[in-house]
């Protein structure tokens, strides 16, 4: 997994979509969003995440694609909202016919799984969903990229601290 400076940020913001991810740069510190994002290659594909507190995404308006993907934003104080993006490495399309999974778990301990859901900002594919971060501690996200026609689904790993 590559590790880069808040300068090497634009890349995946670019990836993500504006909407969120520059929200989270706007309401949070760079320290934050430096820890909260990230990308790596793996097997020819580019996967980049952002994990943007709930409180980032309540402060969009009602009706708008921010506010209501995945049904809305849930209670509670240590809510977080996943974003993945995948990208063939090669010809630098959007993947958009893939089955994402993310098990995040606090080190050493059992994982929360979802299958993130795809939605739209700006126009742009994304996969993602809410999972709860109630400790300050460091959690390892395991994502899992499944293709249609594939032989086995892409993982990737990334070590997230809350904080």
């Amino acid at each position: 997994m590559n590790r880069h400076s808040i300068a090497e940020f634009a890349r995946p913001v670019r990836a993500m979509g504006l909407g969120i991810v520059a929200s989270l740069l706007l309401a949070t510190n760079a320290a934050f969003a430096a820890d909260s994002t990230g990308y790596t290659t793996v097997d020819g594909t580019l996967i980049y995440y952002a994990i943007v507190p709930a409180e980032v995404v309540r402060t969009f308006p009602r009706g708008t694609a921010e506010a209501e993907m995945h049904g809305g934003v849930p209670d509670g104080r240590h809510v977080h909202h996943l974003q993945v993006a995948a990208i063939d490495a090669e010809t630098n399309e959007r993947i958009t016919d893939a089955q994402v999974t993310a098990s995040i778990a606090e080190l050493g301990l059992s994982p929360q799984k979802i299958e993130l859901e795809p939605f739209l900002i700006d126009d742009v594919l994304t996969y993602g969903g809410y999972f709860e971060f109630s400790k300050l501690a460091t959690y390892s996200i395991d994502i899992q990229i499944e293709r249609p026609g594939a032989a086995a689904a892409t993982p990737a790993r990334f070590d997230y601290r809350h904080h």
